[in-house]
């Protein structure tokens, strides 16, 4: 029997009293979000960490990140949200969530999946596809749930296949 392992790590906003960025980790290929930032340049590093400091601080930087509402896709990715360098051709997906629901309902968390290369205007749906089925796993949701999520920085969740 093999024991996999869901882990989302809060990268920036611990502590922050409304909003968080969080970075996934899941035993599936396409799950690469940590390993890629990590080898980011430092400057891609900077820019995506200030990024993460805009959105928290809820400034409007649609060039920068952004989400999908209602009116587009037919509303399948309105919980899909996207950081960007636009120089770099980068994209960090990920979803918005609630972790601290019912408590606090008006915390929301990036949970930040995958990360892609992107050479086109339009929206890959694939990646957001990805995305949605991490969104709705339910090994990311118990990982979410996690008490240690918002006191040590990490939830995790393991399982037996």
């Amino acid at each position: 029997m093999a024991r996999n392992e869901c882990k989302i790590t809060i990268k920036a906003g611990f502590g922050h009293a409304h909003r968080s960025v969080a970075f996934l980790q899941y035993p599936v290929p396409y799950v690469d979000v940590e390993g890629a930032f990590d080898s980011l340049d430092k400057a891609s590093e900077r820019f995506h960490l200030k990024s993460f400091d805009m959105w928290m601080d809820d400034h409007h930087r649609p060039k920068r990140y952004h989400g999908w509402n209602k009116s587009e896709h037919k509303g399948e990715y309105s919980d899909c949200f996207v950081f960007k360098n636009v120089g770099e051709c980068e994209r960090l997906y990920g979803f918005l969530c609630h972790p601290k629901a019912p408590e606090d309902p008006n915390y929301e968390m990036c949970v930040l999946v995958l990360y892609a290369q992107k050479k086109k205007w339009n929206t890959d749906t694939a990646e957001l596809d990805r995305v949605e089925k991490m969104r709705k796993d339910t090994h990311v949701q118990a990982a979410l749930q996690d008490p240690d999520l918002f006191k040590e920085g990490e939830g995790e969740h393991t399982w037996n296949t």
